[in-house]
């Protein structure tokens, strides 16, 4: 089976668990997990990084770092991973849902400042499967109407706005290390900021609301947030194939556009001045069907796939705040599309052999 996304997991990288191990370094508070931080934040071009265990965890914590609280609105793109929407739910927040744009599927700006209202406190822009949204613009909105900005860059570490690390964009951001993203540390997330206050009020909620330096004395209600030692450990050595992977990447995108965009078959677009990660390669089909059919004709020739995410009006959750509204680009993004093999070390011989598949299948 050709896998959807598989790590790469290196000599190198074992290496550094198990002299992590042999250190006995295990818990969050262990030295390797600042060294993992501080050479985050220099590749992500900000002053301060906090690993975390998740980054679902990362994103709730950024969210109340930034002074968010019970009943406060949230902007969130319509079509996103479910995390998005339940990390506003974490502290009681209501996610407000605006549709995405065609080619980049990125939040429409256009549409946002219609879902304003007196208790919208932040803008959640997610950079979805490695695009950028129109950052420009939406850091205009957030500074007319005074709202916080948290960015959801769990699929987009290594992409770039305006030639920046589209995480470097205030007020703060965050980044997953799950086994299908760029780099993983296993299971493990990255908060990324330039503001001071924020980093340290999340620090503080990281490590259960640890006053200083005092043993156990907490001012505030926190969590435990913190990375493990050994996923830190596993890391700082992927860390270091970043710029390879990007490569990898592009190529492999680009490869698929060679082979099947004559076939009528479309791709993701960015804007010029968006250097995408690419994070997943996803084709839109003509029609679900032909979608859900060329799912099962690749799964028969040990190939797997998966459909793009379920827009989060539609989840069952979010039913009920949504049930008057209509997103039709998202659902329309959700039925057509389909993920295609793209780990980094996928050959070209196996990315033709998927499109050769492809081809088949529309040509039948």
């Amino acid at each position: 089976m050709i896998n959807l996304y598989q790590p790469t997991i290196t000599k190198k990288d074992i290496k550094s668990v198990t002299d992590s191990l042999e250190k006995t370094y295990l818990s969050g508070n262990s030295p390797i997990v600042e060294d993992f931080e501080k050479k985050l934040a220099q590749i992500c071009g900000t002053k301060y990084a906090l690993a975390c265990s998740n980054g679902t965890l990362a994103l709730h914590l950024a969210l109340i770092s930034v002074g968010l609280n019970e009943g406060d609105e949230v902007i969130v793109p319509s079509l996103s991973y479910i995390a998005s929407a339940n990390a506003v739910k974490y502290f009681g927040g209501k996610p407000v849902f605006v549709d995405v744009n065609e080619d980049d599927w990125q939040i429409n700006t256009d549409l946002i400042e219609s879902k304003i209202s007196k208790k919208t406190k932040a803008i959640m822009p997610v950079h979805l499967y490695g695009g950028v949204p129109k950052l420009n613009k939406i850091s205009e909105i957030a500074k007319k109407y005074k709202l916080k900005i948290i960015h959801d860059c769990a699929e987009s570490l290594g992409s770039l706005y305006k030639g920046k690390h589209s995480s470097s964009f205030k007020d703060v951001a965050i980044h997953s290390f799950f086994p299908n993203k760029l780099i993983t540390t296993g299971e493990g997330g990255l908060l990324v900021t330039n503001n001071l206050n924020i980093y340290k009020k999340a620090k503080k909620i990281r490590s259960q609301g640890l006053r200083g330096s005092e043993e156990y004395d907490h001012d505030i209600i926190g969590y435990n947030y913190r990375m493990p030692a050994i996923c830190a450990a596993l890391g700082i050595s992927q860390a270091d194939k970043i710029e390879s992977n990007l490569d990898k990447k592009k190529l492999i995108f680009e490869r698929y556009i060679q082979n099947l965009e004559k076939e009528g078959i479309k791709f993701q677009k960015s804007d010029f001045i968006v250097s995408s990660s690419h994070w997943l390669t996803v084709i839109i089909l003509p029609t679900r069907l032909i979608r859900n059919r060329l799912q099962e004709h690749l799964y028969a020739n040990n190939i797997e796939t998966r459909k793009v995410f379920k827009p989060l009006n539609l989840q069952k959750p979010y039913k009920n705040l949504e049930s008057k509204n209509y997103y039709p680009i998202s659902e329309k993004i959700s039925n057509l599309g389909l993920c295609i093999p793209s780990s980094p070390n996928l050959s070209i011989d196996y990315i033709d052999y998927i499109s050769n598949k492809i081809i088949e299948f529309i040509d039948s």
